[in-house]
């Protein structure tokens, strides 16, 4: 997580009644623009579920109330930028992001932003990990130039800043915090090769074995993803063979049970994580047939005994899977009561960029195509809600679609299942809601002088 900054002045006072944990934003500079908060699912996959959005009033502000009860890590996204913070159950935070961060830039990459904390209590979580993690960086910045100049130096002060480290914090009734430092210095100092260093077995035994997988630290998948990269390789010849037949099968089980053939595996459930990672470093290689890789990640989403696991395998089949021409359409919410397609009719699905000024003569053809194919063709448009200060050139684009429009977020699951990342985009979804084109063609000539024109009098011939 980028290093955030805390300031200690006073805020603006806000009128809202407390409630559990409270966010009081500001957003320098801006007006009427959609911020969004996510609760991180996993820490594996990364994935995110949407907890609650708000538009930022006159002054640029925004409030979230937030029902939990664990200290989480949390992200706010803003257009097509983001941060993270930790929120801590019961608290209250205070929070500016500055206009000079609030950036659209290349759709879908995000870019991680500042944010400045206001009044940060001495005991929230965030201002204790700030604390300690500056502190690790400035003695990192110091020791590590001594690794190699003068050894004894370094290990001497290796050792004295884990003693201290120790004392500082032996206090802290945190267990969050505490197994934070643990895995943070599991995954800084006692990586790093020196005379003493922890031996691979004393790491196993001290971060991994007999210890409560922390499926809501991102500290501890930090260290575990760390720990098991590339473990196919590192496992005995027994395990590996085993391994691969799993792998090759599409077969859990067998994945699961010639992990557990090694030692550097401890049990079920940790079985199970680590055939997930490998999983993911295998899926982009191609090596491994990727319907069976995927056939596993369904199988341990549906019938592993662990919550936490099922929910990771089915994160990371979601990002496995794309859509192409001949698949069903997954169902996705365009709003509270409606789903994109429609049983019974050929559905042709426009989405456009209103900042984009090639989105005022994609509408002209449409309607051209709409008044003649309305009746037989369902049309739809979906276009990004991006910030605007000026809306006239979005009214001039809808001012010729006279068929349902919906206006969909940047972080909205839409464009990530059907793969859209430029803009006039279009799919053309058949009556039992199978997809026929993606990408479809649209109504102004392609580089090949071909239109969707074509198609349509196909389908109604």
């Amino acid at each position: 997580m980028q290093r955030i900054i805390i300031l200690f002045t006073l805020f603006l006072q806000c009128t809202w009644v407390y409630s559990n944990t409270e966010i009081f934003g500001s957003v320098e500079k801006s007006k009427s623009e959609w911020v969004y908060l996510y609760e991180i699912d996993d820490f594996l996959t990364r994935s995110e579920t949407l907890v609650q959005k708000f538009k930022t009033n006159s002054q640029g502000r925004f409030y979230f109330n937030v029902d939990h009860h664990q200290t989480k890590r949390y992200v706010i996204r803003i257009n097509n930028t983001f941060t993270e913070l930790y929120l801590q159950p019961d608290s209250e935070y205070k929070i500016i992001i500055p206009s000079e961060s609030i950036e659209v830039i290349p759709y879908f990459s995000g870019r991680e932003i500042e944010l400045l904390f206001i009044d940060l209590d001495t005991n929230d979580i965030n201002y204790k990990i700030l604390g300690f993690e500056a502190w690790l960086d400035d003695e990192m910045a110091d020791l590590y130039l001594l690794k190699d100049a003068d050894p004894t130096k370094f290990i001497d002060g290796v050792l004295k800043f884990k003693v201290d480290v120790f004392k500082t914090y032996k206090e802290d009734t945190s267990s969050f915090f505490v197994n934070h430092i643990k895995y943070v210095l599991g995954k800084t100092i006692d990586n790093i090769k020196y005379f003493g260093s922890p031996s691979e077995a004393e790491k196993f035994d001290f971060y991994i074995k007999g210890q409560k997988i922390q499926y809501q630290l991102p500290a501890y998948f930090d260290y575990f993803k760390d720990y098991y990269q590339g473990v196919a390789q590192k496992l005995n010849p027994t395990a590996k063979k085993i391994i691969s037949k799993g792998l090759s099968n599409g077969n859990a089980s067998q994945l699961a049970q010639g992990l557990m053939t090694d030692s550097l595996i401890p049990n079920l459930q940790i079985a199970e994580l680590v055939g997930l990672l490998i999983i993911a470093e295998e899926y982009p290689k191609a090596n491994i047939s990727q319907n069976q890789l995927i056939s596993i990640t369904k199988f341990l989403e549906k019938n592993s005994g662990f919550e936490e696991n099922k929910i990771i395998a089915r994160n990371l089949s979601k990002k496995f899977f794309t859509l192409v021409s001949g698949d069903a359409l997954p169902p996705i919410p365009l709003n509270k009561d409606s789903d994109l397609g429609k049983r019974g009719s050929f559905q042709y699905v426009h989405f456009f960029d209103p900042d984009n000024p090639k989105s005022l003569a994609e509408s002209r053809a449409l309607k051209s195509l709409y008044e003649k194919y309305g009746s037989q063709i369902d049309f739809v448009s979906i276009c990004l809600d991006s910030r605007l200060e000026d809306e006239t050139f979005k009214d001039r684009v809808l001012k010729n679609i006279e068929w349902p429009v919906y206006s969909l977020p940047y972080h909205h699951p839409i464009w990530k299942v059907l793969n859209i990342g430029t803009f006039p985009y279009y799919i053309l979804i058949d009556p039992t809601l199978i997809i026929q084109s993606i990408p479809a063609l649209g109504p102004t000539p392609n580089g090949l002088y071909k239109t969707i024109a074509k198609t349509f009098f196909d389908i109604v011939k």
